[in-house]
């Protein structure tokens, strides 16, 4: 990763273009979460030039990855507060014929409902409460530590995990609800 960093602030294109390739997948996919299929494109961009233009203020003293999703974060709620999400049902459609989620062994009726779970799963995740939403796509989209988690979201990291809490309670509890363990 230094080498990427600097690279990054000596002006490489190449690091720029290692940036996009190895972070961009992670980023968009985070993003479109926040702000929908419609605008992630846009914001995932914003984020890859707002990470070349700003790597001059980047500290070694924590990581990369957890820099890079914080302006990922800013810039998508900043963009979600002046824009309201628009994720579809049409959109996670999409998504889903485009990842598989089966092995070719599986029954066609398993892969059918793998396909289910899964569309549930994601439209209780677009239903979570924002701090809730903020917090489960940190860690489960960026993989990123909670004390990283905290300090993006500002808040103490007993809160971090809290919101953690609450938010697998929901997603389990919507998963019940629509007859999904």
């Amino acid at each position: 990763m230094d080498d990427l960093v600097e690279g990054l602030k000596a002006g490489h294109s190449g690091a720029y273009e290692r940036l996009v390739r190895e972070h961009g997948d992670r980023i968009y996919r985070f993003v479109k979460r926040l702000v929908g299929e419609r605008w992630a494109e846009d914001v995932t961009q914003e984020v890859m030039i707002r990470v070349y233009r700003s790597i001059g203020s980047y500290k070694p003293s924590g990581r990369f990855e957890s820099w890079l999703f914080a302006i990922a974060n800013n810039l998508a709620i900043d963009y979600a507060r002046k824009r309201r999400p628009e994720a579809s049902l049409s959109e996670v459609d999409g998504e889903l014929m485009a990842e598989s989620f089966a092995s070719a062994q599986s029954a066609p009726l398993e892969v059918i409902e793998e396909r289910e779970r899964r569309r549930a799963l994601l439209r209780a995740v677009e239903r979570l409460p924002a701090d809730q939403k903020q917090v489960f796509l940190l860690r489960e989209e960026a993989g990123l530590s909670f004390k990283e988690i905290a300090e993006i979201a500002g808040c103490p990291l007993n809160t971090a995990l809290g919101r953690m809490h609450y938010a697998m309670e929901n997603l389990r509890r919507s998963m019940k609800t629509h007859g999904m363990q």
